[in-house]
């Protein structure tokens, strides 16, 4: 027990260390590119610390999100080749304890770094996912972006806009494209802004359309259902609304509308199952690819770990510098064997299973092959 507390204090000290270097400066040299905006809007945020305290304290979770298997293998390397260089390594061989026993703690510890990355994933991300669609020169989410063109597959609707504002989650200048199951309203709905609302008693979810242009009378016309859903609301038929406004109701959110990859990044593996499921989405294979990556990647994460910890630990002593940088050919070779799996099944070329699977059928067996040595 004093091995493993001493090896997972050496362990915890440099993992918080690197993180801390690492996310410092990167956060560093992206505030100053970007002072300009945060003094900005530092007068309507509450003062430049709050400000800079604010915006870097999410994107501090994101980036624990991403570096956390490279930075855990790192820490492993450091406590490890800390008892190499001082020589505690071969007293410790020298006195009966076996390479897998010192190699114990450092796994248990990137075991835990990878529980808490999978738990971040699916309860804290997906819960700040909104922090994360607004950038330095768009921090209030006013600023007009450009809108490609969607369909939502369910109803065959077309949704165009001028430009859409993230922030405020709303399209300018809308002109939605109808079906011909939608004759009686025209072939489209033109109108100044449209803004997503969530269900609730009143109606579904869906766009609610202000300053409705075309067609003409939009307060006098009747609603329209299809297959006994309603799916256009007007002023005839919902009191709620006001004049010169209508709902069409759907299925796909804004974040899904825009294109947004923050709404597949940073959901839960549960929300992305059900946007497979919904039809209005329509969503292709990196979905369900990123549904399969999420399953595996605490298996990624703990492989990544045992294939650098045995450069240190194995029977052939190496320098320093030679086992930091073979660990980091190796970690090269890890993300060029997920990468590349993952892009042959974004393009089709393999399923979403096989291409989130593919990675660890590699690198595992590869895995254990390199930590063979130590049980020996």
């Amino acid at each position: 027990m004093l091995i493993d507390r001493y090896i997972a204090r050496a362990q915890l000290n440099a993992f918080v260390i690197v993180f801390v270097s690492l996310a410092g400066l990167t956060f560093v040299v992206d505030a100053f590119t970007n002072m300009e905006e945060f003094l900005a809007h530092s007068a309507s945020g509450g003062g430049l610390w709050k400000v800079l305290g604010t915006y870097y304290g999410y994107r501090l979770i994101s980036f624990f999100d991403a570096t956390s298997p490279v930075i855990s293998l790192a820490s492993a390397m450091f406590a490890l080749s800390w008892l190499e260089r001082h020589n505690e390594l071969t007293a410790l061989l020298a006195a009966g304890i076996t390479r897998w026993r010192i190699a114990r703690s450092a796994v248990v510890f990137a075991a835990l770094v990878a529980g808490v990355a999978a738990v971040n994933r699916e309860a804290v991300l997906p819960r700040i996912r909104g922090a994360f669609s607004r950038n330095a020169q768009d921090l209030r989410g006013d600023k007009a972006q450009p809108f490609e063109a969607r369909y939502d597959h369910a109803t065959d609707i077309l949704f165009r806009g001028r430009s859409v504002q993230v922030g405020l989650q709303r399209i300018e200048g809308p002109s939605l494209l109808l079906p011909q199951a939608l004759g009686d309203l025209g072939s489209q709905i033109d109108a100044e802004e449209a803004r997503w609302l969530p269900a609730d008693d009143d109606h579904p979810a869906g766009y609610l359309l202000s300053g409705v242009r075309e067609p003409e009378g939009i307060d006098l016309l009747p609603a329209v259902d299809i297959d006994g859903r309603r799916l256009v609301e007007t002023r005839s038929g919902a009191p709620w609304l006001e004049p010169g406004q209508c709902f069409v109701a759907s299925d796909v959110t804004f974040e899904q509308l825009i294109g947004s990859a923050n709404w597949s990044q940073y959901s839960s593996t549960p929300e992305l199952a059900a946007a497979i499921a919904n039809p209005s989405l329509g969503v292709g294979p990196e979905i369900a690819l990123r549904v399969h990556a999420r399953v595996v990647a605490p298996f990624l994460d703990m492989t990544l770990a045992m294939l650098g910890i045995p450069l240190v630990l194995g029977p052939n002593r190496r320098g320093i510098f030679v086992a930091v940088g073979l660990c980091v050919a190796m970690t090269v070779l890890f993300f060029l064997v997920s990468l590349g799996s993952h892009a042959a099944a974004a393009a089709a070329v393999v399923s979403p299973s096989t291409g989130a699977f593919l990675p660890l059928l590699v690198l595992a067996p590869l895995a254990a092959w390199r930590a063979q040595p130590m049980w020996q």
